[in-house]
């Protein structure tokens, strides 16, 4: 089974930690990702800052484009930072992978996936 691994945190909370800090949560993430590379195929994605996206809102018609605004500009004190897909056996080992990156400066939820489609593959 695949699981989703979803990192959520305060805008900028990482930008504003101490180096020091800020190496180990980087550290964390090497370490949980060499471990899965050597159980096999992973993927992870750290997301850019919210002020560099855009949002697609529906129109009225099925006929009319949707529109692009600038965003999301949700009212939120946090942002979907980034995720990881894994698959484990089972949602404890999903688990215990999400918890090498835990931080008390955000939440982490575990998810189970079901795959859609697409090709995972290496840079």
């Amino acid at each position: 089974m695949h699981y989703s691994i979803l990192i959520y945190g305060p805008e900028q909370v990482f930008e504003r930690l101490p180096e020091d800090e800020r190496e180990k949560h980087l550290q964390d993430h090497r370490d949980l990702q060499q471990e899965l590379s050597s159980k096999g195929d992973f993927a992870t994605v750290r997301l850019m800052p919210s002020s560099h996206a855009v949002t697609l809102k529906p129109t009225a018609g099925p006929s009319q484009k949707p529109l692009v605004v600038d965003g999301p500009f949700a009212e939120t004190k946090e942002r979907f930072m980034g995720f990881y897909v894994v698959e484990c056996d089972t949602l404890d080992e999903a688990v215990a992978y999400a918890s090498q990156i835990s931080t008390p400066h955000g939440h982490i939820e575990v998810r189970p996936v079901s795959w859609a489609g697409g090709m995972l593959a290496s840079s």
